[in-house]
């Protein structure tokens, strides 16, 4: 069911995009994004399919690997283009994907915002931004997959929790050595 979810969002946020996509960078962001704007006003989560760290920023795990069924079922064509000399590719929505039911009103709300702010950005711009303000991302390492509910609380707020565990921490390891110096006699050491 995670990988339905997800081809679905990725076709809705082509559809949205004018039924075209060039590029999986932007894509991958737009996926990210449109996450964080479900989550930030709705209970729950957009899908459950993860994101990853990647070079670029938060980015699609397995992209590949969706994008190759969409276009195997029909749902995508993909045309090779090219980014000056580079080779890209441009996703199309077929009518068998328009033909598909829609999403529910919240998820489309916040796959439009989504899709919105990662095509009036370029590629670049949207892997800086995400480099620079997931929390998630900055913590992580290539390849890992990231909490990204992490980049949506406030860096004051997250400081504090962070403070706590760190003092949470140093209490339970402080009463397990206490514990392992004197087992059992129901008496702190001096």
């Amino acid at each position: 069911m995670a990988r339905e979810d997800a081809q679905r969002v990725v076709l809705d946020l082509i559809r949205t995009a004018g039924g075209s996509w060039d590029g999986k960078t932007r894509l991958s962001s737009a996926f990210y994004l449109a996450h964080l704007y479900y989550a930030a006003k709705e209970p729950g989560i957009l899908t459950d399919w993860p994101i990853a760290r990647t070079p670029q920023g938060p980015g699609i795990h397995h992209l590949s690997t969706l994008l190759r069924g969409l276009v195997r079922n029909g749902y995508l064509s993909a045309e090779r283009t090219q980014e000056g000399p580079y080779p890209e590719y441009r996703y199309r929505v077929t009518q068998k994907a328009e033909a598909e039911a829609a999403l529910p009103e919240d998820a489309r709300t916040a796959i439009q915002a989504a899709a919105t702010f990662a095509t009036s950005k370029t590629a670049a711009e949207l892997s800086q931004l995400t480099r620079e303000r997931s929390r998630s991302w900055i913590e992580g390492k290539d390849g890992a997959l990231l909490d990204i509910y992490i980049d949506l609380v406030p860096d004051d707020e997250y400081e504090q929790e962070q403070h706590k565990l760190a003092e949470l921490d140093r209490q339970l390891t402080t009463a397990l050595l206490d514990e392992q110096i004197a087992p059992g006699l129901g008496v702190k050491p001096s």
